[in-house]
């Protein structure tokens, strides 16, 4: 049973002062940079695509295989490094994501003409190292900040990665030509040079070194953070929360519905997102008889509203709630998704209303992977955040996969990898779409609300849960074996 202790303080007051010192703002500001770096590594291949398709002689289902690479990899990346992170801290597994994304896409440079497979295989390890990122650093940020601005801050770790996006494409549009695109892939080797930096600003979770007993480094990195004498940090008692049993079946068997609320509800977003996303651009070109370029540029703004929605739903969060911010944009988005399908060809003040319910549905429900991980990583207890979250990261993200499939089966194409969108399948697939954001309002009404409760709160409901748990199978096994001692008798 785990150790538990209820004397002293529950939370670490130093790290609840605000404001924020310059080092802990510089913590945040490099997982944000490392993050927004980290996707233009991981986009950067759809516009490499477009210079090497023709010469390669790529078929489409070889390219769709190096763009679904980097996702599968994102999966498995997830469920590893967040183990990891648990199991030897956010710091070290924080610099090797970092390292594994961006040494692998300036590896993709050294490809020879052709080799298309070994390109994929790179994208599975840049995809590896992606995955990992969001699973180590937003733990690190929720560990190191206040909880009435933790929602917030470790937000901002997600709501710049359209950035990553648009910096892809403008080192396309400006250098593309003049580098190629050995040079553009050459680019993704620049976060490496943040690994410098980071090891002095990003120091070890105290949450994480309190989980292994490491008093002192905990007090030490939070008297750093705070330039405080570390005399002066009020730590919580050496046995409180003390608990190293960690790992996927721990999770699986002391917080499976967490894992499974936090699966399923991250499921449900990312699955209608990415078929929105996947499926506007061309269903705009044929609305408005545009051509792709124009669906494109049209398509910066839906950008600028993902990154407006995220930084609205990571703030608001802190406001009133995790679970009323989850529930509200999936319902609005939901409603956005709808009008989309059912909107046609028709124009309202000259713009087609198609767009601006895609422009909705990208303002509210995709605006909501503001606050999804970070509300998930207060799902677990500091023993196995990042296992927990990395799970149902990983998990959940088979949904930019599940979408596509699930959207050629209703259009009847055969293309199971990006199906041809036709305006024909947009009312039933979008509805669809929609569905699956009220399915993931119902999930996240039966999560559990974490706004205003501190890391350490968090952690002793956790135990005081799983110590009620197993007493209870303690007595249900006394039970059983007295009444099997009374019937022998």
């Amino acid at each position: 049973m785990p150790a538990l202790s209820t004397a002293g303080s529950t939370s670490i007051p130093a790290i609840e002062q605000r404001p924020l010192t310059k080092r802990q703002r510089a913590l945040v500001g490099a997982a944000v940079v490392s993050n927004t770096v980290e996707f233009f590594d991981f986009f950067i291949v759809g516009f490499i695509l477009s210079i090497i398709a023709e010469p390669w002689g790529l078929t489409f289902g070889e390219s769709a295989i190096i763009l679904l690479a980097a996702g599968l990899g994102t999966t498995l990346g997830a469920l590893f490094w967040g183990r990891v992170a648990d199991r030897i801290g956010r710091k070290p597994t924080f610099l090797w994501t970092v390292v594994t994304f961006s040494v692998a896409t300036g590896l993709c440079a050294a490809v020879p003409e052709g080799a298309w497979l070994l390109l994929a295989l790179l994208r599975v390890v840049v995809g590896f190292g992606v995955g990992g990122l969001p699973v180590v650093d937003i733990p690190l940020i929720s560990e190191f900040v206040p909880t009435k601005i933790r929602a917030r801050l470790a937000g901002l770790t997600v709501v710049f990665i359209p950035v990553g996006l648009f910096m892809g494409a403008q080192a396309s549009a400006l250098w593309g030509e003049t580098l190629g695109w050995r040079g553009l892939l050459l680019l993704g080797l620049i976060p490496v040079l943040l690994v410098f930096p980071i090891r002095m600003i990003v120091r070890e979770s105290p949450r994480w070194l309190i989980q292994q007993g490491r008093m002192e480094e905990a007090r030490a990195n939070v008297a750093w953070y705070r330039n405080m004498d570390p005399a002066d940090v009020q730590m919580p008692p050496a046995d409180a929360f003390r608990d190293e049993r960690a790992g996927f079946g721990e999770v699986w068997r002391n917080h499976r519905r967490a894992l499974i609320i936090a699966t399923l509800g991250s499921f449900c977003f990312i699955t209608a997102s990415a078929s929105v996303q996947a499926w506007g651009p061309t269903l705009l070109t044929q609305l408005l008889a545009i051509t792709p370029a124009q669906a494109a540029q049209m398509f910066v703004l839906v950008s600028l509203a993902s990154l407006i929605g995220r930084l609205f739903s990571s703030t608001m969060a802190d406001i009133i709630g995790r679970k009323p911010i989850m529930i509200l944009s999936a319902l609005i988005g939901g409603a956005f998704v709808v009008t989309s399908a059912l909107a046609g060809d028709t124009l309202v003040f000259g713009a087609s209303l198609f767009y601006l319910g895609v422009l909705g549905a990208f303002l509210f429900g995709d605006g909501a992977f503001g606050v999804i991980n970070t509300y998930t990583s207060e799902m677990f207890p500091s023993n196995v955040r990042a296992t927990g979250l990395g799970m149902a990261y990983g998990l959940g993200a088979l949904g930019k996969v599940f979408g596509p499939l699930l959207l050629a089966l209703v259009s009847g194409s055969s293309n199971l990898i990006t199906p041809a969108a036709t305006q024909a399948a947009v009312a039933p697939a979008f509805l669809i779409m929609a569905g699956l954001l009220v399915l993931g309002a119902v999930i996240y009404a039966m999560a559990p609300e974490t706004k205003g409760k501190s890391i350490e709160d968090l952690d002793t409901a956790s135990m005081i849960r799983l110590s009620a748990k197993e007493s209870g199978a303690i007595q249900r096994r006394g039970t059983t074996k007295q009444t099997a001692t009374n019937r022998s008798n």
